[in-house]
């Protein structure tokens, strides 16, 4: 549509190219910069519900700066939930101007391909996009590829092949999430797509080869979690075992793409729930927590047998931060099961 006048809060425009237009739809203003904050007024009343019925993540439509995060992560604190991870949609022209800033201050990001390809020339999505989860994968945060992977199954009962190549081009980019959108929500075939989606993933990760970026800082965290590639393709392990109370660990271990399962054993019910997101891990709720170096191995150990996992002889990965109140890691153990 083009705009032809205004008046008062009222907009006459003439349509450009027809179609149909249904109730509750959003609006787009390419190329223009538009001054209304992030967070609207049905946002707050939203987010206040959320944290009432404890959503895992939380994620901000329209995010044009880190400052538009500020807003949300202040909102969430003076609520006494500031533990809820943030997620920013990049759907505007001014994320990707500020799309390091904004990573930077996020636990996660979602590419949301169907707005930025409206407010962004379309063919300088696919490029946008591999940015984005190159940016986030360098960085350890989990990143989600979103909107239109298998658009055509709103109505039919099969994805285009062009669908499925850009789903498994997504996984091979280095996603840590493919989503569906319409095609759940209003689609024809929702559970199918869900199980197309599954099907093309499971057979991509077999043969995918995803790049190993150097460490983002210099601390002892990371420097474990870089060593844990060398291990992986030197042993044959049957699982990365990550004790982490914040689920930084488990998640900066995930982001090295290694062969074997991460285990994140957390006694924390909020960051067990959120690493579901995250790829390459399955998380387990731990009732206790063992203070010793001697008593986390045990325990680890123990725990990934009750989960049938591991029997005797297996090799693990145990990471982890002894005392229990060191933010981060700092040991390393190769375990052989008793």
């Amino acid at each position: 549509m083009e705009v032809v006048k205004v008046d008062g809060n009222n907009v006459r425009c003439r349509i450009v190219v027809g179609g149909l237009l249904k109730s509750r739809k959003g609006v787009n203003l390419p190329n223009l910069p538009l001054r209304v904050p992030s967070m609207t007024e049905k946002d707050k009343q939203d987010l206040l519900f959320g944290i009432k019925h404890g959503v895992d993540w939380v994620s901000l439509s329209f995010v044009r700066s880190a400052e538009d995060i500020k807003v949300l992560k202040d909102m969430l604190k003076q609520n006494g939930a500031e533990h809820i991870p943030v997620m920013a949609k990049i759907e505007k022209p001014q994320a990707i101007d500020n799309l390091e800033s904004i990573v930077d201050i996020c636990q996660g990001i979602m590419v949301a391909r169907g707005d930025l390809g409206v407010e962004m020339r379309p063919e300088a999505v696919p490029k946008l996009q591999k940015r984005i989860i190159s940016l986030c994968n360098k960085q350890g945060k989990p990143v989600i590829t979103a909107t239109q992977m298998l658009e055509s199954m709103i109505l039919n009962p099969r994805p285009t092949r062009a669908e499925v190549s850009d789903v498994a081009n997504a996984i091979q980019d280095g996603t840590d999430a493919i989503m569906l959108s319409g095609e759940s929500a209003v689609g024809k075939h929702p559970v199918k797509a869900v199980k197309i989606m599954t099907l093309i993933a499971l057979d991509v990760e077999k043969d995918a080869k995803w790049v190993n970026y150097p460490p983002a800082e210099s601390n002892e965290t990371h420097a474990i979690v870089e060593s844990l590639n060398t291990i992986d393709a030197t042993l044959p392990l049957k699982g990365i075992c990550a004790i982490t109370s914040s689920g930084f660990t488990a998640t900066l271990a995930a982001s090295e793409r290694p062969r074997a399962m991460v285990y994140a054993l957390t006694p924390n019910d909020d960051v067990y729930h959120a690493l579901n997101l995250v790829w390459g891990v399955k998380p387990i709720l731990l009732t206790s927590e063992r203070a010793s170096f001697e008593g986390i191995c045990d325990q680890a150990e123990q725990v990934l047998k009750d989960h049938d996992v591991v029997q005797s002889g297996d090799k693990i990965l145990i990471v982890g931060g002894i005392p229990n109140k060191f933010k981060g890691t700092n040991f390393l153990k190769i375990h052989t099961i008793s």
